[in-house]
């Protein structure tokens, strides 16, 4: 499996690596020795440098909403039909979040939770969800795309 590649949220700096990285993948050095192989090894590191900024872009993005106090706003109206009687705000909780090329990102988001008493032990417990996940369809901690892939995968094996 991959190694995690956490979230660079500066575009510039993602930019610049990419450039870097893929100018080193287009140089054409000792070509009497290429063959359909080494052809195959360049577009393999291309594609997954693609894919890394991709999953950066997306980071970016998800990062935008997350500070975003309308898009908050529309995941607690679009959300409200999870709610319980007793769902209330709980404050913030950091999630990771897995975009494609194997970047994650963290969020700082609002929180809400439904409090039910337990009878038998006298103890409450808190079932909740963060809003904005929710309405995106990341609940799980992965990006739709992501999801989408795994379930292709599954089906498929």
């Amino acid at each position: 499996m991959q190694k995690k590649i956490y979230a660079n949220l500066n575009f510039a700096d993602l930019l610049s690596d990419f450039k870097e990285d893929v100018t080193k993948l287009l140089e054409l050095k000792n070509i009497e020795e290429w063959s359909g192989r080494i052809v195959k090894e360049r577009e393999e590191k291309i594609r997954q440098a693609a894919l890394v900024l991709a999953g950066q872009c997306i980071a970016i993005l998800l990062h935008k909403l997350s500070q975003s106090e309308s898009a908050h706003k529309t995941a607690i109206n679009q959300t409200k039909g999870w709610w319980h009687t007793d769902t209330q705000r709980h404050g913030y909780t950091n999630r990771e979040i897995l975009t494609v090329g194997n970047v994650v990102v963290t969020l700082k988001l609002p929180y809400v939770v439904q409090t039910k008493e337990k009878k038998a032990k006298n103890k409450s417990t808190h079932v909740g969800f963060c809003p904005l996940l929710k309405w995106l369809g990341m609940s799980e901690g992965l990006t739709p795309l992501v999801w989408s892939d795994i379930a292709v995968r599954w089906c498929h094996s």
